[in-house]
């Protein structure tokens, strides 16, 4: 079976019109599109591992798009409202902080992803891309300018290396698909506009 993840219900209903969510169990959300599956996984790495777990393994799932917004790095070259296809996710800020470099915890010796990061199939017809996963959103800017040095990934996400790595590890075939709603950094100066995003991937899965 082919499915549809969202971290959002306010995504899922922007990018899914009529997609008519209503609870299932353990604060998932389900909703249907054009006669597939869709869910609501929750924002962040935890929310994000465990409802795509369980969701795989109770509707045998085979095939799972995962798809939201995202920020973009400046360095990267795209531009608010890009709808892009995620490759390879990395676990970006796990591991140490020094005040010019990260050492992520693959390279300490505790990974438990390959390489440090999950790798998803690219989807037909979008550019392709690298993120990075992270915990928590940088205001300032000196985080980002560390994770951009330290993977040179194009985008940066809360959950995708998570969902990754549950349907690398089950054996699933999935893609992460997403739209630049923000640029990453100093909060004052991201230049939002969420409602770019929805309409992109909205024409993407129409």
């Amino acid at each position: 079976m082919k499915a549809y993840f969202v971290p959002t219900a306010k995504e899922a209903e922007a990018i899914f019109p009529k997609c008519g969510l209503k609870p299932y169990k353990y604060g998932i959300l389900t909703g249907e599109y054009n006669g597939i599956p869709l869910f609501v996984t929750g924002t962040t790495k935890t929310a994000a591992a465990f409802s795509s777990h369980v969701i795989i393994s109770e509707f045998k799932v085979k095939k799972a798009i995962l798809t939201g917004i995202c920020g973009a790095y400046r360095q990267s070259g795209l531009k608010v409202g890009d709808v892009v296809s995620v490759h390879r996710d990395f676990f970006a800020d796990e591991g140490v902080f020094y005040s010019d470099r990260i050492e992520n915890i693959h390279e300490m010796g505790f990974g438990f992803a390959v390489n440090g990061c999950s790798e998803f199939v690219p989807y037909a017809g979008l550019p392709i891309v690298n993120s990075n996963t992270v915990s928590y959103l940088d205001g300032e800017g000196d985080v980002s300018a560390l994770l951009y040095a330290k993977y040179s990934a194009q985008t940066e996400n809360m959950e995708g290396a998570a969902f990754g790595f549950v349907c690398n590890m089950m054996g699933i075939e999935a893609s992460q698909v997403r739209a630049v709603s923000n640029f990453c950094g100093k909060r004052d100066s991201q230049e939002w506009n969420i409602r770019l995003a929805f309409l992109n991937l909205k024409k993407l899965f129409e």
